[in-house]
């Protein structure tokens, strides 16, 4: 990539332009050129629609940059690199985030190399450390709280809308919190570790492990969703608010992607998102559809027709 940089870096300074490195560790940087801004990663990528853009979703630490760049509401965050990770400076830059913080691969999707609810910077610093063995990247990122929601996004608008509900436990008042879950998850593959986690998150709702919920109490046993530990899927399509709405498709473009699934964490979705904490919180390049059929509560949504009806209507303008 040196080789190619320099002398794009050259050409570009001879046509009377200039190279803004953003993310060195990834060689990301902008040409800035008659007025224009062209995103370059490792070298120029031309394709039937200019640019290819598929970085700016397949890594965290750049769309995180691009949102903040667009005055896009998003969690604080600070980017951890394995080829510049310099422990003796690691209090400072984590100092930057208030706790509780979730650190998590930059690239991983589906939940994996996510590890939410770090307390403090012994436990942030000893898992950084760790897991960059693993990663490239990781991503330390202040945690938001709130109703967790997936808004998926098609063109210029959004053809399917998901609160993400925590997997959560009912009280009936004869049973243990312990019997409960482990009722719950009897049928599931994955379980909730019964670690200090977990008892954090149950002492918080005036629980744990030997007690016995009052009949009807609703106990949350993660603070994330996680639809393989037994979370719920709410359909709330009808009633997301169009400024929301219009602020998703911005974000899409952002990005540069027709079809995206967005992860928000406000009060409510049917709000403005001006009135209330709000905050994207990733951009998935290839979203999820299963969950938008026969969710717990409330109906279907037939994104995969929605999605093929477009591409045929693209296809159709083409010939």
């Amino acid at each position: 990539m040196r080789k190619n940089q320099s002398i794009i870096k050259k050409v570009i300074e001879e046509m009377g332009g200039t190279v803004e490195k953003i993310i060195p560790e990834r060689n990301y940087f902008y040409i800035k050129i008659n007025g224009e801004r062209i995103f370059i990663n490792k070298k120029f990528v031309i394709n039937n629609s200019l640019f290819s853009r598929r970085q700016l979703t397949n890594f965290k630490d750049l769309t995180y940059l691009l949102l903040k760049e667009n005055n896009i509401p998003t969690p604080d965050t600070i980017c951890f690199y394995k080829k510049t990770l310099n422990k003796d400076t690691l209090k400072d830059a984590l100092s930057k985030l208030s706790y509780p913080i979730v650190i998590k691969d930059a690239s991983g999707s589906n939940s994996k190399g996510v590890f939410t609810n770090i307390q403090n910077f012994h436990e942030a610093s000893e898992l950084i450390l760790k897991e960059i063995q693993k990663f490239s990247c990781l991503i330390a990122q202040k945690m938001i709280f709130g109703k967790e929601y997936r808004v998926l996004i098609l063109d210029n608008k959004a053809i399917g809308v998901l609160e993400m509900i925590p997997p959560k436990i009912i009280g009936n008042g004869v049973n243990t919190t312990k019997e409960l879950i482990e009722i719950k998850q009897r049928d599931i593959k994955e379980k909730t570790p019964f670690d200090n986690k977990l008892l954090q998150i149950l002492e918080e709702q005036g629980e744990n492990l030997e007690s016995i919920p009052r009949e009807n109490k609703e106990v949350f046993i993660k603070k994330n969703s996680c639809l393989a530990e037994g979370g719920e899927t709410k359909d709330v399509t009808d009633i997301i608010n169009k400024d929301l709405e219009a602020l998703c498709v911005r974000v899409s473009k952002i990005v540069d992607k027709k079809l995206v699934g967005l992860d928000i964490i406000c009060d409510d979705i049917s709000k403005n998102p001006s009135e209330q904490n709000f905050n994207i919180i990733e951009a998935n390049r290839r979203p999820d559809m299963y969950i938008h059929y026969n969710p717990t509560y409330g109906k279907t949504r037939n994104v995969v027709k929605d999605i093929v009806n477009f591409i045929l209507n693209l296809k159709k303008l083409e010939q």
